[in-house]
């Protein structure tokens, strides 16, 4: 998640410049290839409000998942500021590994996440933020 925020606020800094559970437990994942989409994000559905003023939101997330190691994201968001609304796509891109029920993504710059995979969800844990992935 500190990849998209880093990556929204970018963004948003040239856009502005230009104007219960149960007893069992999930397998271990051997495969998270896939398609994955954002679902929500501290519980509420998107979209999401990154910061209020000018308001910056989330509107999707996509991590496609390859066996080959690799990995694409595209994030879309919002930029409301006045009465000025832009939408820009952000893309990424990296690797994975799997480890157990951790996933950890290395990006193309240098940075990482990692994500709890059971079944078809994957929670990625930020300082505040809870995001939770869905597979296709």
């Amino acid at each position: 998640m500190r990849r998209i925020l880093v990556s929204v606020f970018t963004a948003a800094t040239v856009l502005l410049s230009a104007c219960g559970s149960d007893s069992t437990t999930a397998p271990t994942p051997t495969s998270i290839a896939g398609t994955w989409n954002l679902t929500t994000v501290n519980g509420a559905a998107l979209p999401f409000v990154l910061q209020a003023s000018p308001k910056i939101e989330i509107l999707s997330d996509q991590i496609v998942i390859l066996a080959n190691g690799s990995f694409t994201q595209s994030t879309q968001a919002r930029l409301t500021n006045g009465t000025t609304i832009t939408t820009q796509t952000i893309p990424d891109a990296g690797t994975y590994t799997l480890n157990g029920t951790a996933a950890t993504f290395t990006f193309t710059d240098g940075g990482s996440e990692t994500a709890t995979v059971s079944g078809n969800s994957m929670t990625i844990a930020e300082t505040g933020l809870s995001l939770v992935y869905n597979k296709q």
